[in-house]
């Protein structure tokens, strides 16, 4: 980890293959249903996954906040991964965010890398707004509410 390129990574092994686990991001329907913290419910208001394709999507906290962000889909290789910007409307930039599918099995070895987070508290705080969000998603893939 260099303080040029700050990166917060997290590897997780899902009960589903690597196209579904891919599906389930690059879908909107499906995306929307599992993404942001555990509590947390999002609302797409826009999506083009393809490379230069921009998404929007609306964190509806459950403290009442509504966090915006947006970005673009830097590559998207079905079913290994894709990258895509990271940016909060409301400030602190754009960053990095890379998913990585490997199949292990029946399963899938995710793994997710967030670059370019200033300080060790918003890689942390992202840490574990994406080990939530992950928790939703394994439901989700499993076939159960996220």
């Amino acid at each position: 980890m260099t303080l040029e390129n700050p990166v917060m990574e997290i590897v997780r092994l899902f009960d589903a293959p690597p196209e579904r686990v891919f599906d389930a991001w690059l879908e909107k329907d499906q995306w929307e249903s599992w993404i942001g913290p555990e509590g947390c419910k999002c609302e797409i208001t826009q999506f083009d996954p393809k490379v230069g394709g921009r998404y929007r999507l609306l964190m509806n906290m459950s403290d009442g906040r509504t966090l915006p962000v947006a970005g673009v889909f830097e590559s998207i290789e079905r079913p290994h991964g894709f990258a895509m910007t990271w940016g909060w409307e409301l400030g602190n930039g754009t960053t990095l965010v890379t998913v990585s599918l490997r199949a292990v099995g029946q399963q899938t070895e995710l793994t997710l890398r967030h670059e370019g987070l200033p300080t060790p508290e918003d890689r942390e705080g992202h840490r574990g707004g994406w080990n939530s969000a992950l928790n939703k998603l394994a439901r989700f893939v499993r076939g159960e509410t996220p």
